[in-house]
């Protein structure tokens, strides 16, 4: 069965576009993301991941930061996020995730293995 895989962007695209830093704020991230995400001709303007840690809230409504739109809350070193690039569409999706620690500079990754699309078909 022949498969048909969609010019997608990649995590090194993205973590060019250099939102995830210290001093830039939960929608810094998420506008980087989706300036990508826009290049690709993919529209997308959901959140683009949440904090993890100490203390996570006890259900999915995290009432704490949040990378989207209108998050204003300012990123630290050592702040953890998982990354969550899903994207759903009409007839193909395409998701892949981080878990990611802020830094001054790219984020530190906390798994190192390769990062190859797996296709189901």
């Amino acid at each position: 069965m022949p498969c048909w895989r969609p010019k997608r962007p990649s995590w090194r695209e993205w973590t060019k576009a250099g939102g995830a830093r210290a001093g830039n704020t939960c929608e810094d991230v998420a506008n980087a993301f989706f300036r990508v995400l826009d290049r690709h001709g993919i529209v997308k303007d959901n959140r683009t991941g949440y904090p993890i840690g100490l203390s996570y809230p006890p259900d999915w409504g995290e009432r704490t930061m949040s990378l989207r739109r209108g998050d204003k809350t300012v990123l630290k070193p050592g702040m953890t996020f998982h990354f969550m690039t899903g994207l759903w569409m009409d007839d193909w999706g395409y998701e892949t995730t981080e878990s990611i620690i802020i830094t001054d500079g790219a984020p530190d990754l906390f798994c190192t293995l390769p990062r190859r699309m797996l296709v189901k078909g």
